[in-house]
């Protein structure tokens, strides 16, 4: 990228940001029991984040994650999409570097998924319960727990297995595939496939972007945790796009 370019895209994240900042000033202003919605302060602390403005992105990250998780406990359960929110919740629980929130709300997400699966009057529907049995292991995965990564994959793989033709192809067209390869490789502990999981991940999250991404489309905290852990591991992601350390626009 251009310095030109390059520049031109930090003013429009700052621009952005600035306008996101204001909304919840307003907001506040307004009320002192306003509800700033969890999405609106996911996008502070994204934006804040690649900005490399920490303190307020943590700070940001936390209100993220208790707003969604609501959400996800709530709306979430009733309405049949709890897995999605809970990944929100958990990975920006797992940005702001606070380890008690991150215990506190993978100990409720991880519950709230066994009772959902186990939930003999209501079955959720196969490609339902397979993202539940992968909310469990990105709980796991978030909170350092690879013992429970290898316990919890079994149940993920037979839930997969299970789909009808239907699920498969929502499973394979959706982010949840690239999820659950990523795992698989690491499980193996073999560089290139490694490598190569990541690097589609990348690739389906850039295809998800418009043309002009938005701070919303630019940081993913899942995928961030992946190349953070695999660079640990000494292996190289010539070729991911995304952004995956703060200020690095």
């Amino acid at each position: 990228m251009s310095k030109s370019a390059s520049d031109d895209l930090k003013n429009r994240v700052a621009n952005e940001l600035d306008a996101t900042l204001k909304l919840i000033d307003d907001t506040q202003r307004r009320s002192v029991r306003a509800v700033i919605p969890g999405p609106v302060w996911l996008r502070a602390a994204r934006g804040c984040w690649l900005l490399a403005e920490m303190d307020w992105s943590a700070n940001f990250y936390k209100r993220a994650a208790t707003s969604i998780l609501q959400s996800a406990q709530d709306d979430g359960r009733r309405q049949g999409f709890y897995a999605p929110l809970a990944l929100l919740a958990i990975g920006a629980a797992w940005m702001s570097n606070d380890k008690e929130l991150l215990a506190t709300m993978g100990t409720t997400i991880d519950e709230a998924c066994r009772s959902l699966i186990a939930n003999t009057d209501l079955s959720p529907e196969p490609l339902v319960a397979a993202s539940l049995h992968l909310t469990r292991i990105r709980v796991a995965w978030f909170q350092g727990r690879g013992e429970s990564i290898q316990r919890l994959m079994p149940d993920l793989e037979r839930a997969v297995r299970g789909l009808d033709k239907w699920g498969e192809w929502y499973w394979e067209a959706e982010r949840d595939i690239h999820t659950h390869t990523v795992f698989r490789t690491l499980l193996a502990q073999k560089p290139d496939p490694i490598k190569a999981g990541i690097q589609k991940y990348n690739e389906y999250l850039v295809v998800q972007q418009a043309k002009s991404p938005t701070i919303t489309e630019m940081v993913d905290e899942e995928f961030i945790s992946f190349a953070s852990a695999v660079q640990d591991l000494g292996i190289e992601l010539a070729r991911v796009t995304l952004p995956i350390v703060p200020g690095k626009l």
